[in-house]
């Protein structure tokens, strides 16, 4: 079930808080959004509305430390299973919102309204909350289904260009799921990547698109127990493993940089089985070559040595095998694909050296 909406004026979220009539509601949000996007939503809230600011942003909100401040902060304001939470803000935001409403009294009613492009395209959707636990991504969570996500595209005005650059990467990760690999070329290299700043309503439609993809494969499979629901971690072993290196590390890496890099690598990986030389092998190359032009990393990935700690610890994996999505010779998604070490390496030299010899 699709629980997204196009909503530009939260028309969603207001008829959902007239329904719902919640005895009290709390607005979880970070610093950046209760700058730029509290006043837009603030006045149309209710006067029995709590505003609980997380005092950092980005990666380290999703840490048990937050939850535990926010289940602190509704135990004192006297909230009961009547009440609900409304999270404001990019991934981190929604998904620590999602775990904390999940999690307390066992369970709140909660919206969510992302105010990233990542956010509206692929966090905020599917059911998933997470924290991290000892910098390794999404170690603790829960799966639970928000009341429902109103995608407000004009939030989209309010980021850099490296935040929506961050976002093209999940729907990317979309259409590579969703359409033959020499469509999904065509469509990577029509992407708005490096022209001018776009207004935040152009982009409705990318968005809807990446939704639809992902509310059509979540609704076959919510909790990830046949294997279909397994697609939409393409990118994502290698992706995490460079996110949680760089966290660690203390980079300045987004998830969506990480999640490109991710699509090089497990692209990489699958040219080389279906062999360079072959059809399906070539034009897994030039996808993850035109992946690298689009996409440039802010951090210099490590030797693979470190990134392969990281990935063994992958959540997906069975013990400390490594398993990744990767596309068969027909470009179709194949889940729980088992990578040596070797791979792994060879294919990360190829992601941080496309359009060189280095394949």
């Amino acid at each position: 079930m699709n629980h997204a909406i196009l909503d530009p004026h939260l028309h969603g979220l207001l008829n959902w808080i007239d329904q719902s009539r919640p005895n009290r509601l709390a607005i979880i949000m970070d610093p950046h959004t209760e700058r730029h996007c509290l006043p837009i939503v603030s006045s149309l809230l209710p006067p029995h509305t709590d505003f609980l600011c997380l005092s950092q942003s980005g990666e380290d909100i999703k840490r048990i430390e937050h939850a535990h401040a926010l289940w602190s902060s509704l135990d004192e304001a006297g909230f009961d299973r009547h009440g609900a939470l409304v999270g404001l803000g990019g991934g981190t935001v929604t998904d620590l919102t999602g775990f904390v409403a999940s999690t307390y009294l066992r369970g709140l009613d909660f919206w969510l309204i992302p105010t990233t492009l990542l956010g509206m395209v692929d966090a905020a959707t599917g059911g998933k909350t997470g924290i991290n636990l000892g910098g390794a991504k999404n170690r603790i969570g829960t799966f639970a289904q928000p009341s429902g996500v109103s995608l407000c595209p004009a939030f989209l005005d309010t980021l850099p260009d490296r935040h929506i650059l961050s976002g093209m990467a999940e729907h990317i990760k979309h259409l590579l799921i969703a359409l033959d690999p020499l469509a999904a070329l065509d469509r990577i290299e029509d992407l708005p990547v490096g022209a001018a700043p776009l207004n935040g309503d152009s982009f409705s439609d990318l968005i809807l698109e990446s939704v639809n993809i992902k509310a059509d494969i979540v609704a076959q499979d919510m909790n990830e127990s046949m294997g279909i629901r397994k697609q939409l971690n393409l990118g994502h072993t290698a992706g995490h493993a460079f996110e949680s290196w760089a966290l660690a590390e203390g980079h300045d890496l987004l998830h969506g940089e990480a999640v490109a890099w991710g699509l090089q690598v497990e692209l990489a990986i699958s040219a080389h089985r279906a062999g360079l030389n072959s059809d399906a092998g070539r034009l897994f190359v030039t996808l993850y070559e035109a992946i690298h032009r689009a996409f440039p990393t802010p951090v210099e990935a490590p030797a693979a040595e470190a990134l392969w700690t990281w990935a063994q610890m992958d959540k997906k994996n069975e013990g400390d095998r490594v398993q990744m999505v990767l596309l068969s010779e027909n470009g179709t998604p194949e889940v729980d694909q088992l990578v040596t070490f070797d791979e792994f390496k060879t294919a990360c030299t190829a992601a941080s050296s496309a359009g060189t010899d280095h394949v």
